[in-house]
């Protein structure tokens, strides 16, 4: 990919998408007049977002990072940071934000909202701040309401009557559309974004092809977390080349302790929803280093 100076990247992360690459959702209800209606918001979904970040900068380019965070006397939160890579500056820059844990599937609703959040840092998805209060019918599906099919064509026009006010060009129609209607498996593993080729692998690779040096691996946080019915341990690897991440394995494992080196690690990425993760799948504790006198 032919390289790209800030200001190039930052205006081609901000275009707006198509109308046809957008999703509506319905924020809240009403009674007037003694029928319901309803008010809907555009949003953009994870896998629009890494497409973007994918198509603007290049998968090698760019990676998500996520961390807890805790607030006491409130849920807790999960930050998303987002590192992209200027080549003509030769460092990453990494922007956050965060988002409460959700009432439904908790975790996952925070990650996922997190990074849509720290997307919108980078200017993707940003213009979707200006939207007008779009009002739309519902109708009852079960023991919720829901946006009717024929509104469709309302809320699009209410974008673009945003995009044209604002003399703005939305993105070719299609490019994220074919993600968002993928029908693979939801457990099956997904490609990760990393900073290098090397740093995570996004497939299981055979020893003989990725030579390790003597660790591949230290780990630089560990926190073991209990379930009702599971026990997980979470930690925080870095590889030779400093780059973080966090991964999660099944059990109780003391042995991960901070200061840790790892060999013959296998790294396994499961996606779930819009929320890619990852998994130890494996590993080998590597000659520790002598402890200070």
């Amino acid at each position: 990919m032919a390289q790209k100076d800030a200001r190039t990247i930052q205006a081609e992360l901000a275009q707006p998408f198509a109308p046809e690459d957008l999703e509506w959702r319905l924020q809240r209800t009403f009674e007037a007049r003694g029928q319901m209606s309803g008010i809907a918001v555009p949003f953009v979904t994870n896998r629009a977002i890494m497409n973007r970040l994918d198509a603007v900068v290049g998968p090698e380019n760019w990676y998500n990072d996520f961390k807890p965070w805790h607030s006491a006397g409130k849920k807790e939160a999960q930050l998303c940071g987002i590192a992209i890579y200027f080549e003509e500056r030769k460092e990453w820059i990494t922007k956050w934000d965060g988002a409460e844990d959700s009432d439904v599937e908790p975790i996952k609703g925070g990650l996922s909202d997190s990074m849509k959040r720290a997307a919108v840092q980078w200017g993707i998805g940003r213009i979707l701040y200006d939207m007008d209060v779009v009002f739309v019918d519902v109708e009852q599906r079960g023991k919720s309401w829901v946006i009717k099919k024929n509104q469709r064509a309302k809320m699009d026009k209410a974008y673009t009557d945003l995009l044209k006010a604002l003399h703005l060009e939305a993105a070719p129609p299609g490019s994220v559309q074919s993600l968002l209607k993928d029908n693979s498996p939801e457990d099956a593993p997904q490609p990760v974004k990393t900073p290098t080729p090397t740093a995570i692998p996004s497939r299981d690779i055979p020893p003989e092809k990725t030579p390790e040096p003597a660790y591949a691996y230290m780990v630089t946080d560990m926190k073991i977390q209990k379930g009702i019915s599971s026990t997980n341990t979470q930690v925080k690897i870095k590889n030779t080349e400093g780059r973080e991440v966090i991964a999660f394995v099944q059990g109780e494992h003391p042995e991960l302790k901070p200061g840790t080196l790892l060999s013959e690690v296998r790294l396994l990425t499961r996606q779930q929803d819009t929320v890619v993760y990852y998994i130890l799948a494996s590993y080998q504790l590597a000659e520790q280093p002598p402890q200070a006198a």
